[in-house]
C-alpha cells in the first residue's frame, strides 16, 4: 500500500511540474527527417500519377522544416538531424550519426519522422498511424517507458489531424519479429534519452500519396507532433484553429485541382495544387464565425458559413458540381447491324445523373417498354426491354436535352463540349431465333452406321421452311 500511494505521489509530482508550463521553455528537442536524398536505395518512392513524384525523405523533410518553428513558437530549442534533402553523393546522415546527434547536444526528446507502407502491388484500403519505442530485448521492456507514453499521446493527434484509421504502439523488437528475426530500428539504438519513431500515415495509399504531396497538408502532422508534445509535458492546448477539408467532384468522386478558397471575414485566399488531391488548409485562427467560398475551374462555386470554437480543427470536405455537359456512351454504336433481338441497352455517363430526367428523355421508335437499373454512383444505367425486339427492324434510340446531371446541365449528345444536343444512335435487329430455319429429319439419321443406301447415294435433308437452294 505505501508503495502504491508513493507510486501515485510521483505521478502527482510529475503531473504538477507539467502543469505549471505556459510553454515547451527550456526543453531540447531533436528531430529526424527519416531517410534522406532521393536515393531508390534507401528512400521510398511512390508514383501515383504520371509525372508526380513522391519521395518519402523529401515528405518527411518538409515535415521537420515545418515542425521546427511551431516548437520554437512555444520556446523550445530544436535541432534537426539534416537540414538538406540534396546530397551529390548521397551523404545522408547514418543512423547512429542521427541518435549521436542527439545525445552530444544533450536534449530531452527524439522524435524521428517517417511514412508507412504495405509493400503491396496496390493499396487502397490501409491508412493508419503506427508509434515504434525502443524494446530491452532481455527484459521485453521499453527502454524508456516514457517514450510508451509520449507515443500512446502523439497517436491520436496523428488520427485526428490526418484523419487515420487508427493508431497503435508497438515496441521495436517485437514489431519487427522478437526471437524469429526481430531487431531494434538503428534510430533509436543508442539514445540516451527518450524517443520514438511515428508512420504517421501510409504513403502507398495513393490517395494519401497525392495529399503528402501537399506541403499544408504536411503541416497539419507537424501540428499534430506539436500538440502532442504539447499535451505530454502540460502546456495549455492551443487556442488558435484550422480549417481543412478536401474539395471532390460530386459526380466522380475525384479530388479537385487547382482549388482557389476564400476565408471571409479575413479576405485570406488558399490556392490548391494540381497533385489530385483536393486538400485545402487555414491555421492560426481565432474563434468565431466565418465563411469559405470555394473556386475551381470548370466548376460550380460553392459557399459554406459556420463558427469554429477555440482550439477547433474543423474538417469542411465539399463536393463541387462540373459544369462541363455530360456525354453519353452506348453498348451499341449508330449504324450496327447486328443487335440480337434480346438485347439490353447500357448507357454511361460522365457525370452523375439526375435519375427522372434521363429515364423520360429515353425513347425507341418503334417503341420499347422495360425497366431502368442504375449504377456506378448513377453514372451509367441499364435499360431491359421487357419483351423481345422485332427482328430484322431498323430502331432508332435517343436520350432527348431533357436528361441532365445532378446540377442541372443538359447533355452533349455529340460529345462537341457544348451542352443542349441529344444523343442518338440506330441500329438493326438480327433474325430472332424463333424464325431461323432448322433441320426437322435428315437421311441417314445423325451418327447412325448404315450398310446400303436406298435408293443408291442420296442423301435427305428435311427443313421446316423453304430454303434458298443456291446458299445450301
Amino acid at each position: 500500500m505505501k508503495k502504491f500511494i508513493a507510486a501515485l505521489f510521483l505521478i502527482y509530482i510529475s503531473t504538477a511540474l507539467f502543469a505549471q508550463r505556459t510553454d515547451l521553455s527550456g526543453l531540447k528537442f531533436c528531430i529526424d527527417p527519416g531517410h534522406g536524398g532521393n536515393n531508390e536505395a534507401n528512400d521510398r518512392h511512390v508514383i501515383p500519377d504520371p509525372g508526380t513524384n513522391f519521395w518519402e525523405s523529401e515528405s518527411n523533410f518538409q515535415k521537420a522544416l515545418l515542425l521546427k518553428p511551431l516548437l520554437e513558437e512555444l520556446g523550445a530549442w530544436v535541432i534537426l538531424t539534416r537540414y538538406t534533402n540534396y546530397y551529390p553523393n548521397d551523404e545522408e546522415p547514418s543512423l547512429s550519426a542521427r541518435w549521436q546527434l542527439a545525445n552530444a547536444n544533450n536534449v530531452n526528446w527524439f522524435h524521428s519522422i517517417h511514412s508507412n507502407a504495405t509493400g503491396s502491388a496496390v493499396n487502397t484500403t490501409v491508412n493508419s498511424t503506427l508509434m515504434l519505442v525502443k524494446e530491452d530485448k532481455v527484459t521485453r521492456k521499453a527502454v524508456f517507458p516514457e517514450a510508451v507514453t509520449m507515443s500512446n499521446v502523439l497517436g491520436p493527434h496523428f488520427v485526428k489531424n490526418l484523419r487515420t484509421t487508427g493508431t497503435t504502439t508497438y515496441l521495436d523488437y517485437t514489431f519487427y519479429g522478437g526471437t524469429n528475426g526481430g531487431f531494434n530500428l538503428g534510430v533509436l539504438n543508442g539514445l540516451a534519452m527518450p524517443g520514438q519513431l511515428s508512420e504517421g500515415s501510409f504513403h502507398d495509399n495513393f490517395a494519401e500519396t497525392r495529399r503528402l504531396m501537399n506541403n499544408h497538408y504536411r503541416k497539419m502532422e507537424a501540428y499534430a507532433i506539436r500538440n502532442g508534445f504539447m499535451q505530454y509535458f502540460g502546456v495549455p492546448a492551443d487556442t488558435f484553429c484550422i480549417i481543412a477539408g478536401i474539395i471532390t467532384d460530386m459526380s466522380t468522386t475525384k479530388p479537385v485541382n487547382n482549388l482557389k478558397v476564400t476565408l471571409l471575414p479575413l479576405d485570406s485566399v488558399y490556392t490548391g495544387d494540381a497533385y489530385n488531391n483536393g486538400f485545402y488548409m487555414f491555421d492560426k485562427l481565432k474563434s468565431g464565425s466565418y465563411k469559405i467560398i470555394i473556386e475551381a475551374p470548370n466548376y460550380l462555386k460553392d459557399s459554406a458559413t459556420f463558427t469554429i470554437n477555440k482550439g477547433e480543427i474543423r474538417f469542411l470536405d465539399k463536393k463541387l458540381i462540373n459544369f462541363i455537359p455530360p456525354i453519353a456512351t452506348s453498348n451499341f454504336k449508330t449504324g450496327d447491324t447486328t443487335v440480337s433481338v434480346t438485347s439490353y441497352f447500357d448507357f454511361h455517363f460522365t457525370k452523375m445523373m439526375d435519375r427522372a430526367s434521363v429515364e423520360s428523355a429515353l425513347s425507341f421508335i418503334p417503341a420499347v417498354t422495360g425497366s431502368f437499373s442504375w449504377s456506378n454512383s448513377d453514372m451509367s444505367v441499364r435499360f431491359t426491354p421487357t419483351a423481345p425486339l422485332n427482328s430484322k427492324t431498323n430502331y432508332t434510340v435517343k436520350i432527348d436535352t431533357s436528361a441532365k446531371d445532378v446540377g442541372g446541365f443538359s447533355i452533349d449528345g455529340n460529345g462537341d463540349g457544348v451542352g443542349g444536343d441529344p444523343f442518338v444512335i440506330n441500329f438493326k435487329t438480327l433474325i430472332s431465333d424463333d424464325e431461323r430455319p432448322f433441320v426437322l429429319s435428315s437421311y441417314p439419321m445423325k451418327n447412325s452406321s448404315i450398310k446400303d443406301f436406298s435408293p443408291a447415294g442420296t442423301i435427305t435433308i428435311t427443313f421446316n421452311k423453304l430454303m434458298d437452294t443456291s446458299s445450301l
